[in-house]
């Protein structure tokens, strides 16, 4: 009988010190988080859309939209460069000409004429013609090194 007493104040003096406190301390960290959880949805209903969207995104802004084509097949390094003037917009790819529309913030379009001047003059610079690799010049005067050196040995040899 006091081997059952003494076990149950043992039990219930572990509880009391070590379950209690921990419980109470999970609830007030689940109260913290949902508060955070709460104030993230909030604050995530004002921000915009950043970068390449959809056309229809793009409209819902309300900060007017603008238009220009490009002909072209090279959309990554659009892509690419839009990514580093910071601009917001959407392209869009015309099926039967092969040309794209691409759609932008009228506040945008200062960045946009930069971006596009550095788009065509990277664009004509792949135009101009294909530069010779530096592996295929170096194959080439390997090759060209190869029979010389062996003619002189065949000449050293006679």
């Amino acid at each position: 009988m006091v081997n059952e007493e003494v076990s149950a104040k043992a039990i219930r003096v572990v509880v009391d010190y070590t379950f209690k406190p921990s419980i109470n301390e999970l609830k007030k960290t689940l109260a913290k988080l949902a508060q955070k959880y709460k104030t993230q949805q909030k604050s995530n209903v004002h921000k915009e859309p950043k970068g390449k969207m959809a056309v229809k995104d793009l409209i819902k802004q309300g900060k007017g939209a603008q238009k220009i084509e490009l002909d072209g097949e090279d959309a990554l390094l659009f892509n690419r460069l839009a990514k580093k003037y910071g601009v917001d917009y959407a392209i869009v790819k015309d099926k039967e000409t092969g040309n794209y529309k691409v759609f932008f913030k009228a506040q945008d379009a200062d960045a946009i004429s930069d971006l596009v001047a550095d788009y065509t003059r990277r664009t004509l610079g792949k135009e101009k013609g294909a530069k010779e690799s530096i592996l295929s010049k170096l194959k080439e005067k390997i090759a060209s090194l190869s029979r010389k050196v062996f003619e002189k040995k065949k000449e050293q040899t006679l």
